[in-house]
């Protein structure tokens, strides 16, 4: 019988397959369900396990004892004998020879493998290696290929490396705090400014405008008061550039016979008088063609509270502006300021230490010299002392700005405008100093028109000075 049974699996056409691969579930990828119900076998499901009721042979029940009448196959009595006609298998006649086209069995073909609880291979067999189902060993380099990982050991910073480290940062903590520190006190300041939005405008389109170039318009006015009405006793342009790192003050003469935009032909300083600072920076683009955007305007008292706030100025001046400042002092600068007529009097000319009320009388003095000309250097000397008291403001000159300057300042610029302006503020104090008059010698002459004595200006000329002068690109 095993003889017999060995023979019949040398015959039949079958797939072997290791027993690794018949495990009941891979550990790589799950069993995939074939058959709903699987296939009947004598009226009962076929599970794997022994058959509480075994099918019938030929109505007599299977007890492993010979069956006293077998089973007919094909029409034929089984006798142990082979069949002459022996029976039919899905269509075709068993003869012991493999089938062509071997029976279906639960809609799979049949292979020749058991189902294993219901689970049945459809797929052809695969090759295992013998760690299936486990990682790769580091150990060994590892089985897809990846070179061995080794620990990473962390470094230790030497002493001085900590050392720079921490002082690294210390610093970024001191400047922040520094930084934070002048942002605040600058936006105090700022909001202490008399802020007045620019209004309408006559722009010249072609009006020279680079943007390297940055122009603020220093107007001194001639009131007393802040509400009174007043013309332009100083106008300068103050120019940065900031590609040669150079400030160029540019004085204008209050005497330029100008058009005024609506207003017909005046003297420069009349702009203001008739339409403000508005007007007077269209007045100046009109006729110089230099673009002109922001302005800083004080009165008389602003212009003394600053010389006073940087501590006075140190000057050399002659004996004839000496008394001339005593003339103007007593006439009326005293009394706007709130002191005797006789205070602060000066007894002769020299190397002098002048405070506010002093060097505004410097300024103004007109009669002494070359007339307005001598006077626009004086306006631009005394800026330029100012500014280099600036260098070394200290918490005392704060103070005094904000409480007695800032708060008659007038400007259009608005606060983010004037706190970018005053991020550079500290080097623009550094920058190189240029002075320009204008209009220059040679490029003007007297004549009285109905406004008084004037001076007609080369306009072309002096916009080429201007331009040598302010909008360089070479330091």
């Amino acid at each position: 019988m095993s003889d017999r049974n060995n023979t019949d699996n040398q015959d039949t056409n079958t797939i072997y397959i290791p027993r690794e691969a018949r495990s009941v579930q891979s550990p790589q990828k799950p069993l995939r369900r074939v058959q709903q119900n699987p296939p009947q076998y004598g009226g009962q499901q076929y599970s794997g396990q022994p058959m509480q009721n075994p099918p019938q042979y030929g109505e007599q029940q299977n007890s492993g004892q010979p069956v006293q009448n077998p089973p007919q196959y094909g029409g034929q009595q089984y006798s142990g004998q082979p069949m002459q006609n022996p029976p039919q298998y899905g269509g075709h006649q068993y003869s012991g020879q493999p089938m062509q086209n071997p029976p279906q069995y639960g809609g799979q073909q049949y292979s020749g493998q058991p189902y294993d609880n219901g689970y049945y291979y459809n797929e052809p067999p695969r090759n295992y290696p013998p760690n299936s189902g486990k990682k790769p060993s580091k150990s060994n380099g590892g089985r897809n290929g990846n070179s061995p990982q080794k620990k990473k050991k962390r470094r230790k910073k030497s002493p001085l490396g900590k050392f720079f480290g921490r002082f690294i940062k210390t610093l970024l903590i001191i400047f922040l705090i520094i930084f934070g520190m002048y942002s605040c006190t600058s936006l105090l300041l700022i909001n202490k400014m008399d802020y007045v939005g620019t209004g309408s405008r006559s722009r010249r389109s072609d009006a020279l405008s680079r943007s390297y170039v940055t122009n603020v318009l220093l107007i001194g006015t001639d009131g007393r008061t802040a509400d009174e009405a007043a013309r332009s006793d100083t106008m300068i342009i103050a120019s940065i550039n900031s590609k040669t790192n150079e400030v160029s003050l540019i004085s204008l003469m209050r005497d330029c016979y100008v058009e005024i935009p609506d207003y017909g032909c005046n003297k420069l300083n009349a702009a203001y008088t008739f339409g403000g600072a508005e007007l007077l920076m269209d007045t100046i683009e009109h006729n110089f063609g230099i673009a002109i955007e922001d302005y800083v305007s004080v009165n008389f008292v602003s212009f003394a509270n600053i010389v006073d706030s940087v501590g006075g100025i140190d000057i050399e001046i002659s004996d004839a502006e000496a008394r001339e400042i005593n003339t103007i002092m007593q006439a009326e600068v005293n009394s706007i300021m709130g002191d005797d007529v006789l205070d602060d009097l000066l007894d002769s000319g020299g190397e002098l230490h002048l405070n506010g009320k002093q060097a505004l009388s410097y300024a103004r003095i007109r009669y002494i010299g070359n007339a307005d000309f001598e006077r626009t250097e004086r306006q631009r000397r005394v800026i330029e002392l100012v500014m280099n008291k600036v260098k070394t403001l200290n918490p005392t000159m704060l103070t005094s700005v904000a409480t007695s300057v800032l708060p008659g300042v007038e400007t259009n610029m608005t606060t983010g405008e004037l706190y970018m302006l005053s991020l550079k503020a500290p080097f623009i104090v550094g920058y190189e100093r240029q002075q320009l008059q204008i209009p220059a010698e040679g490029t003007y002459y007297g004549e009285y028109r109905d406004c008084g004595d004037s001076l007609i200006v080369d306009f072309n000329a002096n916009y080429d000075l201007i331009y040598e002068t302010a909008y360089n690109t070479n330091p």
